[in-house]
């Protein structure tokens, strides 16, 4: 099946139904977006693409529904989409969302979009329907280092849909979409909302509040860093919001913090997510429900087999922690350039994921932290997300990440760089290391305006440890 297959189908049965909503509370209809995503593969084959091709295409900007039609419609024709990251020699072309933009790339922008439903005389483009063709190249995370790159074909990203319905047994009707379409899960989320006739809603932080009342928005799909953005952006006194049944987070750890202050201003219902590009989303829960168990991330879905293993690659009992491998239908089976990106983590059917975690009897996923964002500061070994948890604790700090730096004899440091409201006192922050984190070798904490992050909304460690090293070479 192709991915916009079923939005053809919904602008013939729902015409008039409310696809999108954009920032501007303008709605396109699911005829109006089907009609454009025929427009825009139209575009693409008079610029010479046709199926087999991969262009790179950022889904980012004011208005996102531009760039999600023209995924769509590449996807229509069998033309993969690409992050922007991916090299120039895997794409035909790039294209850019203007007006600015580098040679020899295309400009696209909202002239691109139908205003008005197909007229009747409107021959509808076919549908490419091998749904083993790659329809869009993600990065992944990147946290550590430079970004792989996963290529998730029609049929991968279809069992990733289907498996997030059968896990949650929810349908998305009103869902406001709060990090980006671009990203795995953004996608993900946005065409789970379109499949069933439900109504995506643009926003930003800054006006979240008020879209959510006014279009009486149902779920919103975020990562913990844009979940505090658009609380701290609520209005006093906006909130808790009747309309609104669920909040699904992923892309990193939901602070307690976080989570108490967002049942109390959004609502009670916040279900955590884990997953990744390489493998979609494969464990979920309810987060006042995973208190009770450090770590835990949610439950195994249905359909997703992952185990943990020791270093020689035993499977070990449930229960029992170890480096954690995954397989099923939803998930990837290599990167874009395996040999550059390390095809060791695809073998014999199973993801190596690089997560060091625990499979428990009952089904619950419980991590510890990622094999290769260990800080091993000598001898001292530490998940970076024990820090990040107890400095995020702290009043005043709204975000934190921990990374390990080496010093000029090559001994890795602790480091870790903070977001506060205010300027936190050196002397306080000194403090309240030694009662929380005093088996725990700080080296420096430095305060920053805003960390790095990528559009899941994970901290870039990479960028943070280049930053230090270049503040040592500053003396």
């Amino acid at each position: 099946m192709n991915l916009s297959e079923p939005i053809r189908r919904l602008a013939r049965v729902a015409p008039d139904a409310v696809a999108i909503r954009r920032a501007d509370d303008s709605a396109i209809s699911y005829a109006v977006l089907d009609h454009a995503i025929d427009r825009m593969a139209v575009y693409a084959q008079r610029l010479g693409l046709c199926a087999g091709d991969t262009v790179g295409l950022p889904i980012t900007g004011p208005d996102e529904s531009i760039g999600l039609t023209l995924a769509l419609a590449l996807a229509r024709i069998g033309v993969a989409s690409a992050a922007p990251t991916v090299p120039r020699d895997h794409l035909r072309l790039r294209f850019d969302p203007g007006p600015n933009i580098e040679p020899g790339h295309v400009a696209f922008g909202p002239s691109w979009m139908a205003s008005d439903p197909a007229p009747p005389d409107h021959n509808p483009v076919p549908i490419h329907r091998d749904d083993s063709a790659i329809f869009r190249i993600y990065a992944s995370s990147g946290t550590t280092g430079s970004a792989k790159h996963v290529p998730v074909s029609h049929r991968v990203m279809a069992a990733r849909i289907h498996g997030r319905w059968i896990a949650e047994g929810t349908w998305p009707s009103i869902r406001m979409i709060g990090i980006s379409i671009g990203s795995n899960w953004g996608m993900e989320s946005a065409l789970r909302t379109l499949w069933v006739g439900g109504t995506i809603v643009l926003s930003n932080p800054a006006a979240a509040a008020r879209a959510i009342a006014r279009h009486g928005v149902t779920s919103i799909c975020t990562s913990p860093f844009a979940l505090r953005q658009l609380l701290d952006a609520l209005p006093q006194g906006a909130g808790p919001f009747p309309s609104l049944e669920k909040i699904e987070v992923g892309g990193s750890t939901l602070p307690d913090a976080l989570h108490r202050l967002a049942t109390v201003r959004l609502t009670p219902h916040i279900v955590t997510t884990y997953g990744a590009a390489e493998c979609g989303g494969i464990a979920s829960a309810r987060r006042d429900r995973l208190a009770a168990r450090p770590g835990a991330t949610g439950y195994i879905w249905p359909g997703v087999d992952i185990v943990a293993h020791d270093a020689a690659g035993t499977p070990l009992p449930p229960g029992q922690e170890g480096s954690l491998r995954m397989r099923g239908e939803r998930i990837a089976d290599a990167y874009l350039d395996p040999d550059i990106a390390g095809d060791e983590r695809f073998h014999d059917g199973w993801f190596h994921s690089n997560d060091i975690g625990t499979v428990w009897p009952d089904g619950m996923l419980t991590l510890s932290g990622r094999a290769n964002e260990v800080i091993n500061a000598g001898g001292v070994k530490i998940h970076p997300e024990v820090i990040e948890t107890a400095l995020a604790a702290m009043p005043g700090i709204r975000d934190a990440a921990a990374f390990g730096v080496p010093d000029e004899t090559g001994i890795t440091r602790i480091w870790a760089a903070i977001v506060a409201d205010t300027p936190i006192d050196d002397a306080a922050l000194t403090a309240y290391c030694l009662r929380h984190l005093a088996d725990i070798p700080m080296e420096t904490i430095i305060q920053v305006a805003a960390l790095p992050r990528n559009e899941n909304g994970k901290p870039v460690r990479a960028r943070l440890v280049e930053a230090a090293l270049q503040m040592q070479r500053n003396g």
